[in-house]
């Protein structure tokens, strides 16, 4: 049941990451083509303004790309064996929640459990690595004690 449910998260984080991929690679791709196929009008201003946030676009969207590329190296070195410190492919249990240490997607609902898929370098993340069961966090003024590490 243990190994199932981590199977089960690192599966939507693979495809959470897969489908932001895809997305963003055809917003690179429209966004390209726009700037290629936008023919310069007698206004020209405008050509400028219009091209000018085609590019910031572009550049938004390139910046998402690299974060997906960066996500996707983070799940092909998760190890989803059982840990007795908390660690990229743990699945934590605390008195106030249950995370999965992988890539930063949320709050995910998992046959009637709430988990939430934390990056280890995010704040409640960075609080748990390394912690071992009846440690203590502090995160945003709560108290969160370490009940289990898988």
């Amino acid at each position: 049941m243990i190994t199932d449910i981590k199977d089960i998260l690192f599966g939507i984080c693979l495809e959470k990451n897969a489908n932001r991929l895809n997305e963003v690679n055809y917003a690179i791709t429209q966004s390209q083509d726009a700037i290629e196929n936008d023919t310069k009008s007698s206004a020209g201003d405008k050509y400028e303004t219009t091209r000018e946030m085609i590019q910031q676009d572009l550049n938004r969207y390139q910046n998402q790309l690299q974060q997906a590329k960066a996500d996707q190296h983070i799940l092909e070195q998760i190890d989803l064996s059982t840990k007795s410190k908390v660690a990229l492919g743990a699945v934590v249990q605390t008195d106030l929640a249950i995370y999965f240490i992988a890539i930063s997607i949320g709050r995910v609902d998992v046959d009637g459990d709430t988990y939430m898929i934390v990056s280890p370098s995010s704040p409640i993340g960075a609080l748990l690595i390394a912690k071992e069961v009846n440690d203590i966090i502090n995160f945003n003024g709560k108290m969160q004690r370490v009940l289990q590490v898988i």
